[in-house]
């Protein structure tokens, strides 16, 4: 027998009939498909909202506690999509019985006694609803992921990015709490792809996606702004803390050589920093681009600080900038 492509569902069984637990039981254990047996309405719906719930349920509408219907209409109450098959156990399959079932959310009805065959026959069913179910669902998940990021570095996208930084602002606003934005522009990269190839500078934007990723906080927002560019915006962080952390980001860039085949680049970064102040992100973002062209007329590999709305001066980072050149060997290419 081959392996099945994806693995069998676990079952849930409710009922409080001993007669057709043993039969499920002993059915489910003939077809090899994973299942625990409950015995009344009020486990079942434990079982049944439970983050990680079972694919199929097989429920019997005479529980104790709670009816099979109430499980049902409660279970999708709670989630309207729910991740489980539910197939409603009854012992009459009446015209009214079914269209309650149906009603209170169930997904298939089974009549008891049940029949081995009619039963493997709708298991199957559940099984292929849900297999694809779960492909749509990796599908959505997959073309929301893309329309939202970067599809090289995986960041946020400029059109998101800033739609974030909007939601962000309003919030910055109701709670009178900083926000920093750090656009970050790399020194030079144009280099990398005249003497590389843009599949060698893919793969560089690409590892330093990574790199800054790495040192931002889970709800720090980062995404690709432009070709070579990137923005970050740091919910909570004070003109205080802003040239440290941006500092920080400066060395991530420069922490390690980038790996191109037998050669290593160093790569500099110039930094443009602004505070939110609560003010449009568009606004900002002009502050911090006007920062950041101050930081490459200034000899690169540094930050510059946006002016404040009340005017004062930018001012430079407490560390020296450091200019980083690629030298140029016998080859002509920078290293």
């Amino acid at each position: 027998m081959s392996t099945p492509v994806f693995p069998l569902p676990h079952v849930l069984v409710a009922t409080s009939a001993p007669e057709t637990g043993s039969q499920m039981v002993a059915l489910l254990d003939e077809w090899r498909y994973p299942h625990v047996l409950v015995e009344d309405g009020v486990s079942a719906l434990r079982y049944l909202t439970h983050p990680q719930p079972p694919a199929i349920a097989l429920i019997d509408s005479d529980l104790q506690s709670l009816s099979g219907l109430q499980v049902v209409h409660s279970v999708r109450q709670r989630y309207q999509q729910s991740q489980t098959w539910l197939m409603l156990m009854g012992n009459e399959a009446s015209t009214g019985g079914i269209q309650m079932a149906a009603e209170a959310g169930a997904d298939d009805f089974v009549l008891k006694p049940v029949v081995p065959s009619d039963l493997r026959v709708r298991l199957r069913v559940a099984e292929r609803v849900q297999v694809l179910t779960q492909r749509v669902r990796a599908e959505s998940e997959a073309a929301r992921f893309h329309a939202t990021h970067d599809s090289l570095t995986g960041l946020l996208s400029r059109e998101t990015i800033l739609k974030d930084l909007f939601r962000e602002t309003d919030r910055v606003g109701r709670m009178n709490s900083p926000l920093a934005y750090l656009l970050v522009d790399l020194d030079s990269f144009s280099l990398i792809n005249l003497n590389y190839g843009y599949s060698v500078g893919d793969q560089i934007l690409k590892e330093l996606g990574q790199r800054l990723r790495r040192h931002l906080r889970t709800y720090d927002l980062a995404g690709r702004y432009g070709e070579d560019e990137f923005l970050i915006g740091l919910p909570g962080c004070s003109a205080d803390n802003q040239l440290p952390i941006a500092e920080r980001m400066r060395k991530a860039v420069l922490e390690r050589p980038f790996d191109i085949g037998k050669d290593r680049v160093l790569i500099s970064a110039s930094i443009g920093v602004a505070q939110s102040f609560g003010r449009s992100p568009l606004v900002v973002m002009r502050d911090a681009e006007r920062a950041l062209t101050q930081a490459k007329k200034e000899g690169r590999n540094c930050i510059r600080v946006a002016a404040t709305p009340e005017g004062a001066e930018s001012r430079p980072a407490d560390s020296s900038p450091i200019m980083l050149r690629l030298s140029e060997p016998e080859n002509g290419k920078p290293n």
